[in-house]
């Protein structure tokens, strides 16, 4: 059993890859540049024509979240889902629907030619080393980050059945994420509530790896 590291749409594989370096069942993903009038399919077709030779297990961190019941429709060999930080599919809804009203203004007002500002710059720097203290490990992460249309947030998720039936979890890295956790405690899956920030996956490694590798069968 493999798993695909999968992160948000709003930054790049590094943001994944130190946890990769501690796991020997463990890929990353990079979703490269979304287009097309189907971002969510456009994306799930990218993740699985590259995992999907394999039984695996889609690890989504944060934005990527939404991507479950397209990848469920897209990919024959996907066996479970683990949400780390991240937020749970909204079918039938837009990001820009669940996302805060004055967050939405603000980077509607951001965007030039349809594209987003870089991610990281949606907040003040200190924030960001707040989240990855260590220069090298910062370094990496924004070494990678991509311009993201701002159409990804306007789009509808489709509504798709099917990923619900697969396996889940629940890992969350910070308070920010604490409604989507309880949700999934609700669900009754297994949920590990861990205090490092939403860039954990960057900033510690190995407790996060440590994790995932502790979830219960078949997800860990």
């Amino acid at each position: 059993m493999r798993r695909v590291l999968i992160p948000s749409p709003f930054v790049g594989p590094n943001s994944w890859a130190p946890v990769a370096a501690m796991l020997d069942d463990a890929t990353v993903v990079a979703l490269g540049e979304l287009e097309g009038d189907d971002l969510h399919a456009a994306a799930a077709r990218r993740i699985a024509d590259r995992a999907d030779d394999q039984l695996w297990i889609a690890v989504l961190h944060s934005s990527a979240g939404p991507f479950a019941p397209s990848l469920a429709a897209a990919a024959a060999n996907l066996t479970g889902l683990v949400f780390v930080d991240a937020v749970l599919p909204h079918p039938g809804r837009s990001a820009a629907e669940i996302a805060p009203a004055g967050q939405m203004k603000a980077l509607r007002g951001a965007a030039v030619d349809g594209l987003l500002p870089r991610w990281d710059r949606w907040f003040p720097r200190a924030t960001l080393e707040a989240w990855v203290p260590r220069d090298e490990a910062r370094a990496s992460f924004l070494s990678d980050i991509p311009q993201v249309p701002l159409a990804f947030l306007e789009a509808t998720a489709p509504d798709l059945d099917g990923w619900e039936a697969l396996p889940a979890a629940y890992v969350r890295l910070s308070d920010g994420f604490e409604a989507q956790a309880a949700r999934a405690d609700a669900g009754g899956w297994p949920v590990r509530r861990l205090d490092l920030g939403h860039l954990g996956m960057a900033s510690a490694p190995r407790e996060v790896a440590a994790v995932l590798a502790g979830l219960p069968p078949p997800l860990g």
